[in-house]
């Protein structure tokens, strides 16, 4: 499983800018980010929805690679491309982060290359979702960004923006050989496969009220 939160803009109906992340509205529990969600109106109307995503986060030498993959329901045929806005983390313990490549999967599964749009000044890029002919689009992310300390971070309460939870998520964090974890913001598992060590978290009817932080010791 490899596979990262958005913000939209529609340009229809003057639905302004908006940040992306969703899934079904479910009662609240004890598990982070499971809380009642507020009814978001421009979210309502956008013809997208943000469904599931699956994101794994590598710290490799003095970068973070972040490759996500990202579901996103149609919720009627779609004949036009349909931009989104996709934040990048901008934080003082990071250096600059850079997209690397989007893709979005065709009818058959297989991923086809897709340009997205620098924006000045602005804390991420422009996507331009291909039409929407069936029930879903997916789209796979790669983004990476220079780290300084042993300290990294996924954005993911633009979700909110959504007004409604994601119905799925799942995580998987790398670190550096040796490295020992000391802080997550969630509830991260170890686990091994191969000899390899990562950490793991999953859940459903997902409203994350903070990002994801990770720390660690050399």
């Amino acid at each position: 499983m490899r596979s990262t939160p958005l913000l939209f803009a529609y340009g229809v109906a003057s639905l302004a800018m908006v940040a992306l992340a969703l899934a079904p509205g479910a009662g609240a529990d004890n598990r982070p980010g499971t809380e009642r969600s507020p009814r978001n109106p421009i979210g309502e109307a956008f013809p997208l929805v943000f469904d599931s995503e699956s994101i794994w986060l590598d710290v490799v030498g003095d970068s973070l690679e972040v490759r996500g993959t990202f579901t996103l329901l149609c919720r009627t045929p779609i004949e036009e491309s349909i931009p989104l806005f996709f934040p990048l983390p901008v934080d003082s313990l990071l250096g600059g982060a850079r997209m690397v490549s989007l893709a979005f999967r065709d009818d058959a599964g297989a991923a086809v290359p897709t340009h997205w749009e620098e924006l000045p000044n602005a804390p991420g890029v422009r996507w331009w979702v291909p039409p929407c002919w069936g029930d879903s689009i997916v789209a796979e992310v790669v983004y990476r960004q220079q780290i300084k300390t042993e300290y990294a971070r996924y954005i993911l309460t633009t979700a909110r923006l959504w007004g409604r939870p994601l119905r799925w998520a799942g995580f998987e964090i790398r670190l550096p050989p040796g490295a020992e974890p000391l802080e997550f913001s969630y509830p991260f598992e170890r686990r091994s496969e191969g000899g390899e060590v990562y950490y793991a978290y999953e859940v459903r009817d997902f409203f994350p009220d903070r990002d994801i932080v990770v720390r660690w010791r050399r």
